[in-house]
């Protein structure tokens, strides 16, 4: 079971407004308890969701224990049954994995930062090493991010990525003197395909989360607090 949910069909009110799911961002303590309730109804309880505090790194979290928390990391992996892996996003992209055969899962949160580091190479790393997955049974979906439509950076952010990850033409857009802007679900589809893993095995699901800003909790948009969205996979107990 995964899923990538928006701001819509919860209780927090005001930037928070709808269904925030952050616990670090300022929201009342209650609502957000209320939030995952009704995240957890939809699952009709098959699931137990794990969350990490994610910090723009590269660290990786392996959930052995059905209980246990992701801790400072941006990325988990799993193959237990009955436990939904987390990812909490507001532009930054949710990329969730699927190996099927040895029954292996991941979540993983790629901001600017995180892309340029290699947290896809290193989720993929992982799967390989610890639990001898092939790159023809990866599947990855990319939820909805921010795109290249809406997202400004410094010129030095793309350098140093195209440095390292080779030129992304559908993924920088350059106008005249302006900064570049970029599109991270592009950027991290560009990095996938480079290390390997067959494109019709990626898929980008949603919109511009800034363009959708109604739909999706958009840090640009808000310019400043908001909310966070979440992406989650997890095999159910009988699967």
């Amino acid at each position: 079971m995964h899923g990538f949910l928006g701001r819509r069909g919860g209780v927090s009110r005001g930037t928070f407004a709808e269904l925030n799911l952050s616990r670090r961002v300022g929201d009342d303590p209650e609502s957000v308890d209320r939030n995952w309730r009704r995240v957890t109804a939809i699952t009709g309880g098959a699931l137990r969701f794990v969350t990490m505090r994610q910090v723009h790194g590269t660290e990786i979290t392996i959930v052995d224990e059905p209980g246990r928390a992701g801790g400072d990391a941006d990325v988990l992996v799993t193959r237990r049954r009955g436990v939904a892996l987390s990812v909490l996003t507001a532009d930054c992209v949710p990329l969730l994995w699927v190996a099927p055969a040895p029954r292996v899962i991941a979540a993983t949160h790629a901001g600017w930062r995180g892309t340029l580091a290699g947290i896809a190479e290193r989720t993929l790393q992982c799967l390989q090493s610890e639990f001898g997955v092939e790159l023809a049974d990866v599947s990855v979906a990319l939820g909805p991010a921010i795109g290249a439509c809406c997202y400004e950076v410094d010129s030095e952010i793309v350098e140093q990525l195209q440095q390292r990850w080779g030129v992304m033409p559908d993924a920088v857009r350059r106008a005249g003197g302006a900064k570049p802007t970029l599109d991270l679900r592009a950027a991290n589809t560009a990095i996938l395909t480079r290390l390997g893993v067959p494109e019709s095995r990626i898929t980008t699901v949603g919109p511009c989360t800034r363009c959708a800003a109604s739909q999706y909790f958009s840090y640009r948009a808000a310019r400043g607090s908001t909310g966070r969205q979440l992406s989650f996979i997890g095999w159910e107990a009988g699967q």
